[in-house]
């Protein structure tokens, strides 16, 4: 009996399988090839009894003779082990049955059976060393991921021959779709997932966190359900669905008709099940067995979100290696977890070729990035904590608008993440801030903004958000000169400054025009600052001939996760819980003499 969990194996590159290393055994002229000059060595030392060659003996059997020539002439006669391809693969009833070709290598040593989750690396699960045996049954498989499968034909110089991988599907319930996004078929229901409540007896921590999560509040927002009742009155047909397929994945999967909720309080008081009013909850995460691609909405904007999940089954899946076995539910490693994939298909889409919200594309594009997985989702927006696990408040840059300025629950934890988003300098590439100027002379501030985040800035609805610099030149407190300056938290920048350096986004509607609804979005302006990049600025500015002396500049970079316009559309009545953001800020002093 085994389990894949309890095999020891070991860890490869793909690659190492079809070569093998001769440099040490029988390669006489160091070319890295056997062949016939090797022989002729071999034959040499032979006839003349020169034993003492330790790379002489390729059989090992103590003596050099006819037999290591009879060897090493096969092994010119056959580089590589011929390749064995995998004829039959199944998993049921917990049992992976794998049959495969038998290998007519004449230097046959062994089969190696390897395995990968499409995530890890190959790794050997069994080694037959009989070359007739070409079947293999591994019993007691819990196996819900999907896998691949090769065998490796293993010669007696170690030189392998990899044949192409077999798959097993992954463990996942299905569900079909109407040209409108409504589900046709479904396997989902909505008592596979439990209840939030159900996982903080053991998990009250993580329960905490997600409480005050975006997540938890998904559909727990009344700009949400503004923002909703517009898409569905703009898109009768698809717009319910079109905003539910990321907000509340269970409702989407089990097709609950969540049409007549109108608003926020509405929804709350509705007989829905709780796992629907949860919106994004533990299990619809955490019951993943695949990963998700991004979503892309055509010109009927139908929800097609893909979703490969297993809930219902009592098994949860998670980033741990090797979690503590408890009575309550199986619990099952897996790496996608610490992916940034994790995240599609709700933090990446296009709308009509347009990119819209493209999260994981921007972290994507960052070859670095992108090669190592360096950076993820998870490394930034669910940190380890003291304890050894992962924050579930997933912070990002959204705060609760119905609590008072400063005091939504993550206020504090968005404050946080947005004091390491970026670094602000003076200076830029041939510039410096000067020490002095002239009463005569224009001052050039120059401004370097460093991004350390490893998406744009803003991201996600960015169309929605602003970052920009402030940049304020005073002499005992009399202003000089500003720009981006506010007089409140709820009042507008103008955009008509032309020194102002502002990071967001712009949707344009078929008409060419703003807008600030995705689903009418036809094309964009991007204004955003690049992941991990750089923005370098001038301020030119004219000191009036009647200032002398010591001047103070300072500069701030600030952000607000929404532009005021847009919340003033929605629920005025929240324009003055809107927050506004310091990411960081620089003082200088400069002398101004006539």
């Amino acid at each position: 009996m085994k389990k894949i969990v309890l095999l020891i194996g070991f860890i490869m590159c793909s690659k190492l399988y079809s070569q093998c290393d001769n440099n040490n055994l029988a390669d006489y002229n160091n070319d890295n090839i056997l062949d016939i000059l090797d022989l002729v060595v071999l034959v040499e030392i032979i006839m003349t009894d020169s034993q003492n060659n330790q790379n002489s003996d390729v059989n090992f059997d103590g003596s050099v003779d006819i037999l290591d020539v009879i060897k090493l002439v096969l092994k010119v006669l056959n580089p590589t082990p011929s390749s064995s391809e995998i004829s039959y693969i199944d998993y049921s009833d917990n049992i992976i049955s794998i049959v495969w070709d038998s290998s007519p290598s004449p230097l046959f040593k062994e089969y190696q059976i390897l395995m990968s989750n499409s995530i890890d690396e190959q790794v050997v699960i069994d080694v037959i060393s009989e070359p007739n045996q070409v079947e293999l049954q591994i019993y007691d498989i819990l196996l819900y991921q999907g896998a691949l499968f090769w065998v490796n034909v293993v010669d007696e110089w170690d030189c392998g021959s990899l044949s192409q991988s077999a798959i097993i599907d992954n463990a996942e319930k299905e569900y079909q779709l109407d040209e409108t996004g409504h589900v046709l078929f479904t396997e989902f229901m909505v008592d596979d997932f439990p209840d939030v409540q159900d996982c903080e007896g053991c998990h009250p921590s993580h329960v905490a966190d997600w409480t005050g999560s975006s997540h938890a509040h998904s559909m727990h927002s009344p700009m949400f359900f503004s923002m909703w009742n517009e898409e569905q009155a703009s898109h009768p047909e698809t717009g319910e669905r079109f905003c539910v397929q990321c907000h509340n994945p269970i409702a989407f999967l089990t097709g609950v008709d969540l049409v007549g909720n109108q608003s926020l309080q509405e929804f709350e008081d509705s007989n829905l099940p709780n796992q629907v009013k949860h919106g994004i909850s533990c299990a619809v995460c955490h019951t993943y067995t695949a990963l998700s691609p991004s979503y892309f909405a055509d010109d009927n904007l139908n929800a097609s979100a893909e979703y490969h999940m297993y809930p219902g089954e009592n098994v949860f899946f998670g980033s741990i290696e090797n979690p503590i076995e408890n009575s309550y539910h199986e619990s099952q490693y897996n790496p996608m977890f610490s992916r940034s994939e994790m995240c599609l298909p709700c933090h990446d889409f296009t709308i009509r070729g347009v990119e819209a919200e493209i999260t994981f594309t921007e972290w994507n594009r960052i070859p670095g990035l992108a090669m190592s997985g360096e950076l993820s989702c998870q490394e930034c927006h669910m940190p380890l904590k003291a304890d050894g696990t992962h924050d579930h408040s997933f912070v990002g840059v959204d705060v609760d608008l119905t609590y008072p300025l400063g005091e939504s629950p993550n206020h504090s934890a968005v404050q946080d993440l947005l004091n390491s988003a970026a670094i602000i300098s003076f200076g830029a590439p041939s510039y410096d801030l000067p020490d002095t100027i002239s009463s005569s002379e224009s001052l050039v501030v120059p401004i370097t903004i460093e991004s350390l985040t490893a998406h744009n800035m803003p991201s996600g609805t960015g169309f929605n958000r602003e970052a920009w610099v402030e940049i304020v030149i005073s002499q005992n407190s009399n202003i000089i000169y500003e720009s981006g300056s506010l007089g409140s938290n709820s009042e507008e920048l103008d955009r008509l400054d032309s020194s102002l350096l502002l990071f967001t986004s712009y949707l344009l509607d078929e008409n060419g025009d703003t807008t600030y609804t995705s689903s009418e979005t036809h094309d964009m302006i991007n204004e955003t600052l690049p992941g991990l990049g750089f923005r370098y600025h001038l301020y030119n500015i004219d000191i009036p001939n009647d200032i002398s002396g010591i001047i103070d500049v300072d500069v701030s970079f600030k952000f607000r996760p929404f532009r005021p316009l847009v919340v003033q559309s929605h629920i005025p009545e929240l324009l003055s819980n809107l927050p506004i953001f310091e990411i960081g800020s620089i003082h200088e002093q400069i002398e101004v003499v006539e």
